[in-house]
């Protein structure tokens, strides 16, 4: 179930991405606005955020909707663009922490699931688990 969570959160955290306000995907409709900046991605060397007026952004090369792209283009225009669209920067802040939020739960039971399915197969997990939790006490 949480596995499945946690794909949802993602997916409804893309969906929102894909759709925030201001983000222009298309020359067309960046026309009639102007480009306030450019922002190089630091570790995607070929790949720049751009910050348009009005609150519009946008991620080259010319231009993506590839969430990890824009999410990364997001975090980097949002000090230029944050005061035009705050409620949606509220949104997308809710909705990054429930994805992390479920993708720890989501690890969590892949463990405890993986623990459980080999206790039988494997005897001494058991012990080794209690070994290792002694090991965390004071």
């Amino acid at each position: 179930m949480i596995p499945e969570d946690k794909w949802k959160s993602n997916q409804r955290k893309v969906d929102f991405l894909k759709t925030f306000p201001g983000l222009t995907s298309t020359w067309e409709q960046a026309h009639g606005l102007q480009l306030e900046s450019s922002i190089p991605f630091p570790d995607k060397k070929t790949y720049t955020a751009l910050v348009f007026s009005q609150g519009h952004f946008g991620v080259s090369s010319f231009l993506q909707n590839e969430p990890q792209l824009l999410s990364k283009g997001l975090q980097l225009v949002r000090p230029f663009i944050e005061k035009y669209r705050p409620e949606s920067f509220t949104r997308y802040d809710h909705l990054h922490a429930l994805d992390q939020e479920m993708g720890r739960q989501a690890r969590l039971q892949n463990i405890m699931n993986a623990i459980t399915n080999n206790m039988e197969a494997m005897p001494e997990l058991k012990s080794r688990i209690r070994d290792l939790v002694r090991q965390w006490e004071p």
